[in-house]
């Protein structure tokens, strides 16, 4: 190591050297991520504090040599965006220092040897592209602030080493979960999320995911957009296209705005890897309460491998069967209900093959509005022994009026009773 470089470590303390390999995970970031990350709070009270601090040691690591600020490309007229700091080749240099890392690793699956880190030429990102980056950290970050006792690791696009067939914005590993992140920023055009999506298809054939060790989630995040809604449809419109007849029980999507993407972690992914009670364990309850005995989807296992909605209910008396449905919920909106939608006809002789009896479908969304405005986004509005509800409904409403389906211009209409014969239409029109 040259004298130089020592003299300069001798200026940085622990925070900053937490501060660089943050920003070499991260490939950069800004102040007020820097200072959330490592200087928001006092090392002798451990209180909040200013961002002053932050400041003066961003400026102090730039005068080293160690960061550069590179400010990202604006769309808004007469303003100045803020600058995000990447390392230089001096950075790099800290970070192998004090983490160790190697100058060469052996590649198994490509069979060469490489370096074992990465130059600073090679964490750069081009100007227009920053704000993509800034945005898809803001999303680990908050994730991190939210769920500090989570164990986790996260792997930018560039330290994604698990996967070559697919390289996703990022990733975040939890428990049995790999969550692909893919951070949209309302540029892509059709034909490009078109494209993206086909490279999912090649990935969800390929040999790297079938001998995968986790469950695959992926996050498609919508930003930078005063129209979101618009951007959604947009894009499940697009996979629907692309992947959904590729689907199978061991790959998930779902599509939404920053904010609902975290909380989607936390109502059901979290609870779920952990064994914890959830928002999602809801449709236990409501089902009980109307007389139906729950379980998992994977009971159905046997019959239909790669394919098998949420939950199997069934109702009995005197312990003979008198209903029974496969279920869905789709209250957070994953694409696996859309993909059990279009072949329940399919599942549904696989289960008379196996039982010598029929079977309907449930599908639980939030709202009537909403599953109306997704189920003509995928032009799956109708369908034989196929039934809608909500959780509102299931909690006010006995059974036969709980359920709804739809006609083809849009109306509503729920049951005269549970033979689920007689249709009785409902007042409104779903938009």
């Amino acid at each position: 190591m040259h004298a130089s470089l020592k003299r300069t470590m001798k200026q940085l303390n622990e925070r900053d050297i937490e501060a660089l390999r943050s920003i070499y995970m991260y490939r950069c970031l800004n102040k007020e991520q820097l200072y959330h990350l490592h200087y928001a709070l006092s090392l002798v009270t451990q209180e909040p504090i200013t961002d002053q601090t932050a400041k003066k040691r961003l400026k102090k690591m730039t005068q080293l040599g160690l960061i550069e600020p590179v400010t990202p490309m604006s769309k808004v007229i007469n303003s100045e965006p803020e600058p995000v700091y990447f390392l230089t080749n001096n950075g790099i240099q800290v970070i192998r220092y004090y983490f160790d890392l190697p100058t060469n690793v052996y590649d198994n699956k490509n069979h060469v040897v490489k370096r074992g880190y990465y130059r600073a030429s090679e964490l750069k990102i081009y100007p227009k592209n920053i704000n993509h980056q800034v945005y898809l950290n803001q999303f680990v970050l908050d994730f991190i602030q939210e769920h500090p006792q989570t164990p986790y690791k996260y792997y930018d696009e560039k330290h994604v080493s698990q996967f070559t067939d697919i390289r996703p914005d990022g990733m975040l590993t939890i428990g049995d979960t790999d969550f692909f992140l893919e951070m949209d920023m309302a540029t892509e055009s059709r034909k490009q999320l078109q494209d993206k999506w086909d490279n999912y298809r090649r990935f969800i054939h390929s040999n790297e995911f079938a001998f995968k060790e986790r469950q695959i989630v992926v996050l498609f995040i919508c930003g930078n957009t005063e129209r979101e809604q618009e951007r959604i449809d947009l894009v499940y419109r697009t996979l629907f296209d692309q992947v959904i007849d590729v689907f199978n029980k061991d790959i998930d999507i779902h599509v939404g705005t920053h904010h609902q993407l975290l909380q989607l972690l936390t109502t059901k992914y979290i609870p779920r890897i952990f064994n914890q009670k959830g928002q999602h364990a809801q449709l236990y309850p409501l089902f009980r309460k109307q007389g139906f005995l729950i379980s998992k989807g994977e009971v159905l296992k046997p019959i239909a491998s790669a394919y098998y909605p949420h939950y199997y209910v069934q109702q009995r008396q005197n312990d003979v069967l008198m209903k029974e449905f496969v279920v869905d919920d789709f209250t957070d909106k994953p694409v696996s209900t859309f993909h059990h939608l279009a072949y329940f006809h399919q599942f549904k002789m696989y289960f008379s093959r196996y039982f010598n009896r029929s079977i309907r479908y449930i599908i639980v969304g939030q709202t009537e509005d909403e599953i109306y405005h997704y189920l003509t986004i995928v032009r799956l509005l109708q369908g034989k022994d196929i039934y809608f509800t909500t959780p509102e409904r299931l909690q006010r409403l006995p059974f036969h009026q709980a359920l709804f389906q739809f006609n083809s211009l849009g109306y509503r209409y729920h049951f005269e009773d549970d033979t689920l014969q007689k249709q009785i239409f409902e007042d409104e029109k779903s938009r």
